[in-house]
């Protein structure tokens, strides 16, 4: 019986036409569904549920405060902030 796993010297290469558009509408599909959400900002009163990924990759502040402070699903409760 053949092995299915591949060949330690196979290589593969994915491509994915218009990933970044993709990509995006993915990400905002999964924000508005709300699937995957995993951190809960506290704003003026509003709850605001994201995605750790999204704010890490696009703020070094947020990314060095997840690193640090690995919980499930925080809650974080941003102050002086509109």
């Amino acid at each position: 019986m053949a092995s299915s796993s591949p060949s330690p010297q196979q290589q593969f290469c994915l491509r994915w036409n218009n990933h970044q558009s993709a990509l995006v509408s993915v990400f905002d599909h999964l924000l508005q569904s709300e699937a995957f959400v995993d951190v809960t900002l506290a704003v003026e009163g509003l709850l605001l549920r994201a995605h750790k990924l999204v704010l890490s990759a696009c703020s070094p502040y947020f990314q060095a405060m997840f690193a640090s402070h690995p919980a499930k699903h925080p809650i974080i409760i941003l102050k002086d902030v509109r």
